[in-house]
């Protein structure tokens, strides 16, 4: 029973970390910051129009787009991974992952808290996303310890 209620709550938690990925995905093409603070904009661009759109080479559009969506489809596909089917890497590299790409958005959204001007709606829904995102994670990472199922009354206890 136990361990029935810790495979959902870890299943639970890989279709949270999809949402979330979604919503990010999602959240990068709704208006980001307000048009007034940036140039030649008619309107409040997306982070893939301000990313995107400034890029002239095809080495800045490839640049533009990892930068973008690289780390969520790995978060994506390790997410996916987890729910195919329990393998014991996938708690651990989601763990890395995650931690990787939420990181480096936090010091992104750090980095552009000094921009003056109201956030627009993508703003706030990449920044939930990742929160939702990181939840997900925890829900994984708890589930799945070795803690969270009962032992056998002959398997040993883990450090002794």
């Amino acid at each position: 029973m136990h361990e029935l209620r810790s495979e959902r709550s870890r299943l639970a938690g890989y279709l949270v970390v999809l949402i979330g990925a979604l919503g990010f995905v999602v959240s990068c093409f709704l208006p980001y910051l307000d048009y007034r603070f940036l140039p030649s904009q008619p309107g409040p661009p997306s982070l893939y129009r301000v990313i995107m759109l400034s890029s002239r080479t095809l080495a800045e559009r490839a640049g533009g787009f990892a930068y973008l969506f690289a780390g969520v489809a790995t978060v994506a596909w390790v997410a996916i991974a987890g729910i195919r089917g329990t393998r014991p890497w996938t708690p651990f590299a989601l763990t890395a992952v995650t931690t990787a790409w939420s990181l480096t958005w936090i010091g992104t959204f750090i980095h552009q808290a000094s921009i003056v001007g109201p956030k627009e709606p993508g703003y706030w829904g990449i920044l939930v996303s990742i929160v939702v995102v990181v939840v997900g994670t925890v829900v994984v990472w708890v589930s799945s310890r070795p803690g969270s199922r009962p032992r056998l009354r002959d398997q040993p206890v883990p450090g002794e």
